[in-house]
């Protein structure tokens, strides 16, 4: 398995979106954040199983939530370029691929 490297922006979106769920609902956020990494485990196992988005960016969908996780697959590690929401601003995340 591959580690895990958050682009700052990604791990603030990241932070972003579990304190709005928990604020929403006491446990919400943690729920979140839960199906994030779940999400982040597939992802380090098996990084090409996801297709492409955006070339070279792949992504993964969050479960029951309306999330995506956007990565690229360096050689060395998982680079998590978005923590992204599905329905707003598309595309934002461009500029942070490496």
């Amino acid at each position: 398995m591959k580690p895990v490297v958050y682009h700052c922006e990604a791990h603030v979106e990241l932070v972003a979106a579990a304190k709005y769920y928990e604020c929403q609902r006491h446990g919400l956020g943690r729920r979140f954040l839960r199906a994030v990494h779940g999400a982040l485990a597939q992802i380090s196992g098996n990084p090409e199983r996801f297709p492409f988005y955006e070339r070279p960016a792949r992504a993964c969908r969050v479960v029951g939530f309306p999330y995506r996780v956007v990565y690229e697959d360096l050689p060395d590690a998982i680079y998590v370029v978005a923590v992204a929401h599905t329905r707003r601003e598309p595309g934002y995340w461009r500029r942070r691929l490496s």
